[in-house]
């Protein structure tokens, strides 16, 4: 559950309970001086960055994908 607090540079502010160990573990990754907000979009970033690299990763071993040379595309243009 969260709960709106108030409007901060056009974003609303929400809260999100936590478990006091996760909320240590996350505080543990935080570097000085950075928000928690900071950490989390990083995190957030580099999840999608692994989804990404995991359906590609995938496709590679399934072997469904169709290979192009990119000298004959940039050649196109």
């Amino acid at each position: 559950m969260s709960t709106s607090t108030g409007e901060s540079g056009g974003s609303t502010i929400k809260r999100n309970p936590v478990k006091e160990s996760t909320w240590r573990d996350l505080h543990d990754l935080k570097g000085a001086g950075q928000s928690f907000d900071d950490l989390l979009s990083a995190m957030i970033r580099r999840e999608r960055d692994y989804r990404d690299w995991k359906m590609v990763a995938e496709i590679e071993k399934s072997g469904e994908y169709v290979a192009f040379d990119p000298d004959e595309i940039v050649k196109c243009e």
